[in-house]
């Protein structure tokens, strides 16, 4: 049981104050053991805080994993858009989510590779499940763009409404996207010239 415990109290905290400004001790203390037990399910700070992530890792692919086999047949508007959707509202309601996003956008220094590779690994693998899609939506006449090209678009418009729910917090965040989703939808849309 503690070490479920420990890992969800550092998910929280990792997620709520980073890397830098969780300790063990924080997190002993939001499970109510000693710090010192930490030690028996984990090496130290950096073990405890890469299982967590490569953890978080698994879940938010295998969520995407889903979405896409759950909704690829949408038309492509809808399934962007709600996929957009759902990626707010999971940072806004899920620690896992945030965790991911803060951490990748500024890892630990000493960790800085090990944390940019398993980002870049994730980014690419959504990136290959979303130009599955693309490719439909061109084998459609949904889109006015090469897979490929519409694809690097929406994984760019991802980065970018991430570093603004990080750093720009929920008011900007939906201007920008709103702004955003128009021209990126108006660029792509074979059909649909309206937001």
């Amino acid at each position: 049981m503690s070490y479920q415990a420990i890992k969800d109290a550092a998910l929280n905290l990792f997620a709520t104050h980073g890397y830098e400004g969780t300790s063990l001790a924080a997190i002993a203390k939001n499970v109510g053991i000693k710090k010192q037990s930490i030690y028996t399910h984990f090496k130290g700070k950096d073990d405890l805080f890469l299982q967590v992530l490569k953890e978080t890792y698994t879940i938010e692919l295998k969520r995407e994993e889903d979405y896409l086999s759950t909704n690829f047949d949408k038309p492509l508007k809808v399934f962007l858009w709600d996929a957009l959707q759902s990626y707010m509202y999971r940072f806004r309601h899920d620690k896992r989510l945030n965790l991911w996003l803060r951490n990748s956008f500024l890892p630990p220094n000493h960790l800085y590779d090990e944390v940019i590779d398993s980002l870049y690994d994730y980014i690419d693998q959504v990136d290959r499940l979303y130009l599955k899609r693309f490719k439909h939506a061109s084998i459609q006449g949904e889109i006015n763009q090469p897979p490929a090209t519409a694809s690097m678009a929406f994984s760019a418009l991802l980065d970018a409404i991430g570093m603004e729910m990080v750093y720009g917090g929920d008011k900007r965040t939906d201007r920008k996207f709103e702004a955003a989703w128009q021209i990126f939808w108006l660029g792509i849309s074979s059909t649909d010239k309206t937001t």
